[in-house]
């Protein structure tokens, strides 16, 4: 029979691997609300992204990404062990906690995807995923982390006393500095600024699958903040309560702030205050009381909604979601809220003075190199290829020109816009395909071309009548100006004729039209008249 201490080990391992599965579940609540803040039309791309970034993580932490943050330290500042290089271990322990580890990473990635939506290239994303996993968020891990298997000297600031128990600075933040700098070099999408570079609004096509995302969210972060205990032990309930507690106040500032500024509810306000109290507790969950938990998810969720309306009205950054906000600035502002909030007997060092200036340290350092090495990638990946979508790409929609697929009217309003500007053929018509559920804007838009050629038939007819009238009331007025009858025959019939030729015949031209010439002719003169026409 197990013994106590291996049945505590087994609950345990089963414990963190049920907080692992919550947290990939994540990724489904990062899918969906990323999917509806944005339009129809790149909705398809967004959600291949989210699970381009998370296999790519994977893969990337799996290979060297876990030895970087939690092997032995080497130059005093990243980790490598042999038997992490690749995952080379059959031990339980280090195998439950990659597992654990590696949704933290992917987390981490999938952050930069709502930020640059709608106009990053999948290619060039996929390689920042790699880029994320590999080098930015394990170096980071391990200065801030890298003690949690192993002593290490490389884990200066946990060594110094920096908290971060579950990952608002090493996780949300990293994640959110380096969708900073992508959106800095991308640029913003177009039209999201006016020309005087006011934002505009752009409403995702659906805020109920972005709400729904979002509850899903809410949900996995039950095993993103219980898990990081490491054990299923008497600390978990007070670290799932103080993170329930903090996902209800930032929600509460997300409302109460977007009605102040907007004096409606903007859906997205709502949950954007919400997670962003949630990132905020995530640093100090296993530190701080119920009501520092309160405080600290209402602190969060204000900084959220502030920091959306900053980056967007002042910096002119174009962030799709909020993320840089929602998971950078709440990141720091829970990171070093915990150090002035917790109980001074919970802080891991002595001095709430000194505990303030590690939590600074380490929330600037994260920022210093997250940022700055994302802003050299980025600058660098520029160079080697296309980071953003052509203009004409991003128009039409990502679904379309990345994976030939469609969902919205994105073509639609490209034929639309190229009607508009005087470019379309006006024989265009675009396919319909039954079941695709733009099929019947697209049918509209074919009867509304066929109306317009129509219509433009019509008048290029009524044109060329009309300049038809005018040309032949010009020769009618030059044929009467003349003193000589004119005739116009055909095989001797009278077709038309001047005002001469009436007088010269004492009949109105209508009565001689139709009729044979011979009969205006003299007996005499008719023989050698038919003669003539011969």
């Amino acid at each position: 029979e197990p013994t106590v201490s291996e049945l505590a080990f087994n609950i345990d391992i089963a414990w963190i691997l049920t907080s692992a599965a919550l947290v990939l579940f994540m990724q489904v609540g990062f899918m969906l609300l990323e999917a509806g803040m944005v339009r129809s039309k790149n909705s398809i791309n967004v959600a291949q992204k989210n699970l381009i970034d998370f296999v790519a993580s994977v893969v990337t932490f799996g290979i060297v990404g876990f030895t970087i943050a939690f092997g032995v330290s080497n130059f005093g500042i990243i980790g490598f062990q042999h038997d992490f290089l690749f995952l080379n271990t059959d031990d339980a322990w280090t195998l439950a906690f990659f597992v654990f580890q590696v949704m933290f990473c992917g987390t981490a990635a999938t952050i930069v995807s709502g930020a640059v939506a709608e106009r990053m290239r999948l290619h060039a994303y996929a390689l920042t995923s790699v880029f994320i996993a590999g080098l930015a968020y394990p170096v980071f891990a391990h200065w801030a982390w890298g003690n949690a298997l192993t002593q290490n000297p490389g884990a200066f600031l946990a060594n110094a006393g920096f908290i971060d128990f579950a990952g608002s600075t090493v996780v949300h933040s990293t994640g959110a500095w380096i969708a900073l700098a992508a959106c800095i070099v991308i640029g913003a999408r177009e039209g999201r600024f006016d020309e005087n570079g006011k934002p505009v609004r752009f409403q995702g096509h659906s805020p109920v699958l972005a709400t729904s995302g979002a509850m899903i969210l809410f949900v996995g972060w039950i095993g993103f903040n219980g898990g990081s205990a490491l054990a299923m032990d008497k600390t978990v309930p007070g670290i799932v309560a103080n993170t329930v507690l903090a996902a209800g106040t930032g929600a509460l500032a997300g409302f109460v702030g977007g009605w102040a500024k907007h004096r409606v509810m903007h859906p997205e306000q709502l949950f954007s205050g919400m997670i962003g109290g949630l990132v905020a507790v995530t640093a100090g969950c296993a530190v701080l009381g119920p009501q520092g938990a309160m405080l600290i998810g209402l602190l969060g969720g204000g900084a959220a909604i502030w920091g959306i309306g900053f980056l967007e009205e002042r910096l002119k950054v174009d962030d799709a979601v909020g993320a840089v906000s929602v998971h950078g600035i709440s990141g720091v502002v829970g990171t070093i809220g915990l150090a002035l909030l917790a109980p001074a007997q919970a802080l891991t060092l002595d001095s709430r003075l000194d505990q303030l200036l590690v939590q600074l340290a380490g929330v600037g350092m994260n920022f210093v190199w997250s940022f700055g090495l994302g802003l050299c990638f980025f600058l660098l990946l520029k160079r080697i290829m296309r980071l953003r979508a052509t203009k004409e790409d991003e128009e039409r929609g990502l679904n379309e020109s990345e994976h030939g697929s469609r969902l919205g009217i994105g073509h639609v309003e490209h034929a639309v816009s190229e009607l508009q500007s005087g470019n379309a053929d006006l024989r265009l018509r675009l396919p319909v395909y039954p079941g695709d559920d733009s099929a019947r804007m697209t049918d509209l838009f074919n009867r509304l071309m066929d109306s317009i050629e129509n219509e433009e038939l019509q008048r290029a007819h009524r044109k060329e009548v009309q300049l038809r009238g005018e040309e032949a009331e010009r020769l009618t007025a030059m044929a009467n100006a003349t003193f000589e009858a004119i005739v116009i025959s055909r095989n001797g019939y009278f077709v038309d004729g001047n005002e001469a030729l009436a007088n010269l015949l004492g009949l109105p031209i209508r009565e001689v039209k139709g009729k044979p010439m011979a009969d205006f002719v003299a007996e005499r003169d008719r023989e050698l008249c038919l003669e003539a026409q011969k």
